[in-house]
């Protein structure tokens, strides 16, 4: 019976020592160290995360021809800013000629339009030039008159050569030979003063005469080369290789010297008037580079240069004109297409110079990658400033004779961005 007692007291004992041994283990399952309950809990981290980046790329040798890969040197040159802004092209002013009539007359025929193209030399219009008729008349007079006074002249020379020997026979008095001295004398003054008056007669006609084809050299040093009269008399005729941009009259109209009659314009260069705000006119200077495109035109550049930039600025737009003279040997430009221009204008610093090609995003930075040795390529981070011509200035990260990766960067980038996703296996 004691045993039996003893027994039930000892498994109690037990009993209760097993409850409290899993009641120590309970809680130090759950409750916090003080260590633990000092730091904050631990941020799980999201599926989705950007893997890192590294520093460089190694590219196998085959890679590497595959990718036609070009180095490029970040060079020091003279900064240079882009002006952009929306142009109009128009003709050069100094390559216009407004043909008008040489005196009064009436337009018999117009043998250009509108649009036409034309060479130096050609026929634009005929007309009947009433002064140039009335020249005309005179000079037929004066042509006769010459001829009456050669033949008088021819007369009293020959009058005269005879007189000598009649006299020296007896035949002729002294007083004769002296009257046919006279006479002869003043046979030659009337001939002479005859050929004056051609001469006056004939001068007037050349004045009136159309201008001669290949007279554009002349005409920018103000001597205007006359056709000869054999040439187109009562016709205007194109002093240059152009394009006709108006025509005023109709065949029957009257013309006066003061109306043109045919306006030409020489297309083989052009202006392109840009308009460039006032905060950055300032650093555009006659002789810059500038360069043009056009929506017609898509991957064409039109290149040329400044010409002038006005004295003074549109106080409506706040803008100054700036006349840029472009080339057009092709005559692709026409008088009023638009097209964006850019102007090269230098800075008052040097920079370090990059092709655009190096530029590229890396994990959200601009960079350059550069050559870290054979095959491995380290990209740097860049902070770029203007961009001109293709090139793009370095403000900071990479330092003058550096070598960069130019054409092909692209191709490095995406090997490197590869490299940066993990393998799921």
């Amino acid at each position: 019976m004691k045993n039996s007692k003893r027994r039930r007291i000892a498994l109690s004992a037990g009993a209760a020592a097993v409850v409290a041994l899993i009641g120590v283990v309970v809680l130090h399952g759950h409750a916090p160290t003080a260590a633990a309950a000092t730091q904050p809990p631990a941020t799980p981290s999201p599926a989705n995360e950007a893997p890192a980046v590294p520093d460089t790329v190694q590219v196998s040798a085959d890679a590497l021809n595959n990718m036609n890969l070009h180095l490029a040197t970040a060079e020091l040159r003279p900064g240079v800013h882009t002006v952009t802004a929306t142009g109009v092209v128009s003709f050069d002013t100094t390559r216009v000629a407004q043909v008008s009539a040489a005196s009064k007359g009436r337009i018999e025929a117009l043998d250009v339009a509108v649009g036409d193209r034309v060479h130096a030399g050609q026929q634009l219009a005929a007309l009947d030039e009433f002064d140039l008729s009335d020249v005309r008349g005179q000079i037929a007079s004066a042509q006769a008159a010459v001829a009456d006074a050669k033949a008088a002249a021819t007369t009293a020379q020959a009058a005269l050569a005879r007189a000598p020997a009649l006299v020296a026979a007896g035949g002729l008095a002294q007083s004769e030979l002296e009257r046919r001295r006279a006479a002869a004398v003043s046979a030659e003054a009337m001939l002479r003063s005859r050929e004056a008056d051609l001469q006056k007669w004939m001068a007037m006609r050349q004045r009136l005469m159309p201008i001669g084809a290949g007279t554009m050299q002349g005409r920018r040093s103000g001597a205007l080369a006359q056709m000869s009269p054999r040439d187109s008399l009562g016709a205007l005729i194109a002093p240059f290789d152009g394009v006709v941009t108006s025509v005023g009259v109709a065949v029957g109209d009257m013309v006066e010297t003061s109306a043109p009659v045919v306006t030409l314009a020489d297309p083989s260069t052009v202006w392109v008037v840009a308009n460039v705000p006032e905060r950055e006119a300032a650093s555009v200077r006659p002789g810059e580079t500038a360069t043009v495109r056009f929506d017609a035109y898509a991957g064409r550049t039109f290149s040329g240069r400044v010409a002038d930039v006005a004295s003074q600025a549109d106080a409506a737009t706040g803008t100054v004109a700036v006349r840029c003279e472009l080339p057009n040997a092709d005559g692709a430009l026409r008088a009023n297409m638009f097209g964006t221009v850019a102007i090269a204008a230098p800075l008052d610093h040097a920079a370090v110079l990059v092709p655009e090609t190096a530029l590229q995003d890396v994990n959200g930075q601009t960079a350059v990658f550069v050559p870290a040795g054979k095959g491995r390529f380290a990209w740097r981070a860049v902070r770029a400033g203007e961009t001109s011509n293709g090139m793009t200035e370095i403000v900071s990260g990479v330092a003058s004779g550096t070598p960069v990766v130019a054409d092909g960067s692209y191709w490095l980038k995406a090997a490197l961005l590869q490299g940066a996703i993990p393998d799921e296996g």
